[in-house]
């Protein structure tokens, strides 16, 4: 036992010396891990704390600073304490993102950590810009569009969202999937918008998003969602038509929706029967 308190005791005086500030730094870590297992998360992070005091560019300090303030942040809360814990994770992930990652999965992982984050506090300019300065970066990267055009759904910006989906549709033409999202997004702002969208600005969405449409049926004609979408897309047409009084051009979208509409119930019953049993020759 006095051996062991004689250990000790030289280990704190080591620590004190100038110098040892790369001891000090393993043991607060080691602590910080002990403490953050036990999901003593505060504790964990007054640990990490003293390695940031004496290294704030520690990368192992800054990550775990940051995933331990996450721990303690309940999503959607405004309890003061939880957005003191939020902008605390933030500024740790945002400082990791300017340090080397030990690895591409961790990298891409902090990433992750710092998108939900801003999404789940309602920070969508900062995360749009954050996605936007990677797109510029990479111009041709397809999942980043995808990543900004659901961001701005979520937030409901239609117009950022439709910009960026396009942009994703446009940079893979052969994808009928993307071409489909255009037209669903498109049929979804004329459908659910109400008052909030004009008849000029509806005509426009309806017109994009009956193009988008065709160009996903032109890739495969027998694409049932695609055949069921420009169904209802041309029933808001029909029905756009019909309250500024053209009358014969809205029966011309609606029996034009009635066309894909069967055309759709076609496709639909052939998948759904399967192929024909063999006959006995």
């Amino acid at each position: 036992m006095k051996q062991g308190t004689q250990l000790l005791l030289a280990l704190v005086v080591l620590m004190a010396v100038p110098g040892c500030d790369a001891l000090r730094e393993r043991f607060a870590l080691k602590r910080g891990n002990e403490l953050y297992t036990q999901q003593k998360y505060e504790k964990a992070a007054e640990e990490y704390a003293k390695i940031l005091a004496i290294e704030p560019d520690d990368w192992d300090g800054n990550y775990m600073s940051a995933i331990s303030f996450l721990a303690m942040y309940h999503p959607g809360s405004t309890h003061p304490k939880d957005k003191e814990y939020a902008a605390k994770a933030i500024a740790g992930f945002e400082k990791c993102l300017t340090l080397d990652a030990p690895s591409e999965e961790v990298a891409t992982k902090v990433e992750e950590f710092y998108l939900s984050l801003l999404v789940s506090t309602g920070e969508f300019a900062k995360a749009g810009g954050f996605l936007e300065a990677k797109l510029e970066a990479d111009p041709a990267n397809a999942t980043l569009m995808v990543q900004l055009a659901q961001l701005y759904a979520k937030s409901g910006d239609f117009e950022n969202a439709l910009k960026y989906f396009e942009m994703r549709a446009e940079a893979e033409p052969n994808n009928k999937e993307a071409w489909y999202t255009v037209g669903v997004v498109c049929w979804e702002r004329s459908y659910r918008g109400g008052p909030a969208v004009s008849n000029e600005e509806r005509g426009r969405v309806i017109e994009k998003g009956t193009a988008a449409l065709e160009r996903a049926l032109s890739l495969e004609p027998n694409y049932f969602d695609a055949l069921s979408y420009i169904n209802l897309i041309y029933r808001e047409k029909a029905k756009m038509l019909a309250e500024l009084g053209d009358l014969e051009e809205a029966q011309v979208a609606y029996q034009t929706a009635e066309r894909y509409m069967k055309q759709a119930i076609e496709v639909r019953e052939k998948q759904t029967a399967g192929p024909k049993p063999a006959t006995a020759s």
